[in-house]
């Protein structure tokens, strides 16, 4: 006969999870992993596992959109402004295909 081999009302015999031994079910502590322990073998969840990462936001704090369109009456063929290389009668040696919206004062 063990040392939990008596009658004691409203509780049980049970197994520690760690060492394996008998003890009234009463006796025995709730360990975090939801499995029951004895007093000798339960110890506390550590602090370590209750720590939260904290978010590393890498966007900038504000932005705004590039304000470039195409220049009033320029052609949507824009691939080149050097004479002798674009479609004749599409693009003009020296002239901006694109600028500001707001062009500053």
């Amino acid at each position: 006969m063990g040392k939990a081999d008596y009658l004691a009302l409203g509780t049980w015999n049970a197994q520690c999870s760690m060492c394996g031994s008998k003890y009234k079910a009463s006796e025995l502590k709730r360990y975090w992993t939801g499995t029951y322990r004895c007093t000798a073998c339960w110890e506390p969840r550590h602090p370590q596992d209750f720590v939260r990462g904290v978010q590393d936001v890498q966007t900038v704090p504000w932005s705004q959109p590039d304000n470039w369109v195409l220049a009033p009456g320029a052609p949507d063929l824009a691939a080149s402004a050097t004479a002798g290389i674009a479609i004749a009668g599409v693009a003009i040696a020296g002239y901006n295909i694109v600028m500001p919206q707001n062009p500053p004062n």
